[in-house]
């Protein structure tokens, strides 16, 4: 099986890096729009934390700009252009826009599969936009974007992992050259100095690229249906509902804050059912400590937020993070900087 694979690997390793080179040398054209462009991408198909990074980058850009985030909509079950809106439904216009509308409501939020197209669509609806960020949009080069941001986890960079389908890198680790900025996530805040120096060293780096960390700060529980913060969380054990590529870090976490933690996985972008609710319940229900709640991601809270009337008396929480870049000064300067200069 392994030999299988390894042979799938170099296969998809060639005819990436054939597109990738009809790219570069012109013969299949990347269209430049009059727009300051942000890409935040990732090299894996998954688990990297691109989507707390699109909202940092949003969030700060929206205090003096008019920002504009253009997403697929990865699993979305309508089709084309579609504006995202604060009480759409994530089964329509996918999970992580909707959390980034949530997030952003003043931003602008659409998802399309043809970029150029999504693009060409928000500036014509929306001509006062200043910045456009593209989520999840590195591989998607019939765009030209002026600032690529590439996210790689730091328990399992590009560097250490494979091609699909023998790893879960979407193309070779050499494409990372096309990016401006490497952000090394979800880091330890006690992550050891001469380990992360290693770890940039490692990525090679070029001239024109600067390499940060970037942590995650993981913020009090909040109510699903009031947005009520949660006082005395550690007081609590938790059935823990998460759909997202890698909930360890999470688990690691709450394991250090809390009594208890039984996680109900379920894969990255799950769209619930009633019977996954049955589930749910039927777990939270064997707990029997006197404080106990469902805790879940705040991507899955998009989903489970429509079954709220399912849940009934359950306490049904959600935790929200943000993301702490090391050198924070710096690393938004060059943000500013490209937007103010493009």
């Amino acid at each position: 099986m392994h030999l299988l694979l390894f042979l799938l690997s170099i296969i998809y390793g060639t005819i990436t890096s054939i597109r990738n080179n009809l790219f570069d040398y012109g013969m299949l054209k990347s269209t430049i729009h009059n727009i300051p462009i942000i890409c935040i991408g990732n090299l894996s198909a998954g688990g990297s934390g691109k989507t707390p990074h699109t909202n940092h980058i949003a969030q700060l850009l929206s205090k003096q700009y008019n920002v504009a985030i253009l997403s697929r909509g990865y699993g979305r079950k309508a089709k084309g252009f579609n504006y995202v809106e604060t009480n759409s439904k994530a089964i329509k216009i996918g999970d992580e826009p909707l959390q980034l509308k949530q997030n952003n409501p003043t931003c602008i939020v659409a998802v399309n599969n043809n970029r150029n197209k999504g693009v060409i669509k928000i500036l014509t609806d929306y001509p006062k936009t200043d910045v456009i960020l593209l989520d999840d949009g590195f591989q998607h080069r019939w765009i030209k974007a002026g600032l690529n941001v590439i996210i790689t986890p730091f328990q399992k960079p590009y560097t250490k992992d494979e091609l699909l389908p023998l790893g879960i890198l979407r193309e070779n680790i050499s494409a990372a050259q096309r990016a401006d900025v490497i952000l090394v996530s979800k880091t330890p805040i006690n992550a050891n100095p001469t380990r992360k120096k290693g770890m940039l060293e490692s990525l090679h780096l070029k001239a024109h690229q600067k390499g940060y960390f970037s942590s995650i700060n993981y913020k009090k529980y909040k109510c699903i249906n009031t947005g009520k913060e949660l006082e005395n969380e550690e007081d609590y054990s938790i059935t823990l509902v998460s759909g997202i590529a890698n909930p360890t870090p999470l688990v690691n976490h709450l394991k250090k804050h809390t009594t208890n933690v039984n996680l109900i996985p379920f894969k990255d972008h799950h769209n619930y059912t009633p019977n996954n609710i049955t589930h749910i319940l039927s777990e939270y229900n064997k707990d029997n400590s006197s404080k106990k709640l469902i805790l879940t991601t705040e991507k899955d809270a998009t989903k489970l937020r429509e079954f709220s009337k399912k849940f009934k008396d359950a306490n049904l929480y959600y935790i929200p993070i943000d993301i702490a870049v090391n050198e924070q000064e710096e690393f938004e300067k060059i943000i500013l900087n490209y937007v103010a200069n493009n």
